[in-house]
């Protein structure tokens, strides 16, 4: 894993980005199934309920104008799959939930580790390969389908499909949300100002823009979502996965994210860039985001965005 850094755009962006961005919302409400007996230590708002993932598709400029729930959030990572595409993998507290979630797609060998920090919780998606399916049944998570629960999707399961999470939460109390090494606090000294920044997998895009005190991001050139208090840059190992894919008629090689080991990354928060170090010796503990001079880099209060690129 080289800390390679991908293009950075300071200004002229043509991300079509506007204040008010679609799937923008409020991130606060309370749900059933919470569980409250400590502080957030997703995006430190509020206090913690029990948490729930799900897999949320983003191929297709038709598929992006559905998505819901993303501004919603507290920790979405940006993942590439195969075809050098990308999906979203979201985090939810019990206390941030949107009305519904979606579009549902298909787990990933990537987000079995990626998950295991956050200690046990539901993970919704709409399927997996089957060779992936043993893994997933061995992993800390509660699995939540339309095989298993199809009361809790949209249109029986079928592809868009989208997930109730107060109904999930409700039929299956996962545990207080744990944290994945993140830590809040002012902004330290340093910094270089930033205004905007992009990244690019092989055929896939995200870019983020500040004002008004949080990020706008765009994905493939189109307004996503806004309110956005932290951006991390985390540089990975993007290598062949485990599992081939045939489902559209023709084999799909799939590609294994790598975040556990260590690595270069950047964090963006009130409008300025840090260069940090990641580090995750154990796939049970969290990621720790340091400065130079060792200390932890607090993120700012609010929601996280986690951008997985090489």
């Amino acid at each position: 894993m080289a800390g390679r850094r991908m293009r950075l755009a300071l200004s002229g962006l043509a991300l079509g980005l506007v204040a008010g961005c679609g799937g923008a919302g409020q991130h606060a409400g309370t749900g059933p199934g919470s569980t409250v007996n400590q502080g957030n230590p997703l995006d430190n708002v509020g206090a913690a309920g029990n948490t729930l993932a799900v897999k949320i598709d983003n191929v297709t400029g038709r598929i992006q104008q559905l998505q819901q729930g993303l501004a919603q959030a507290d920790v979405v990572y940006w993942i590439q799959v195969e075809g050098g595409l990308s999906r979203f993998l979201a985090v939810y507290d019990a206390n941030h939930l949107p009305a519904m979630i979606g579009p549902v797609r298909s787990a990933r060998q990537t987000d079995i580790p990626l998950l295991q920090q956050y200690g046990r919780l539901d993970l919704a998606y709409s399927g997996a390969i089957s060779g992936l399916l043993p893994l997933l049944e061995q992993a800390d998570l509660q699995s939540v389908t339309p095989a298993g629960d199809p009361g809790a999707f949209s249109n029986q399961g079928v592809d868009p499909t989208f997930v109730d999470p107060h109904q999930i939460l409700a039929r299956h109390p996962s545990v207080p949300a744990r944290s994945p090494g993140f830590t809040f606090g002012p902004a330290p000294g340093g910094g270089t100002a930033l205004a905007a920044m992009t990244w690019h997998l092989p055929s896939a895009a995200i870019g983020v823009r500040y004002a008004s005190g949080s990020y706008a991001v765009a994905v493939d050139g189109h307004p996503a979502w806004s309110g956005t208090a932290t951006v991390v840059v985390q540089h990975v190992s993007i290598v062949p996965g485990d599992f081939t894919d045939f489902n559209a008629g023709h084999a799909d090689n799939e590609v294994f994210t790598r975040t556990v080991g260590s690595g270069a990354a950047q964090v963006l928060r009130d409008g300025k860039v840090w260069e940090v170090h990641w580090s995750r010796p154990d796939p049970a503990q969290g990621t720790a985001f340091t400065l130079p001079d060792g200390s932890r880099m607090p993120f700012a209060t609010g929601p996280v965005l986690v951008v997985l690129v090489p």
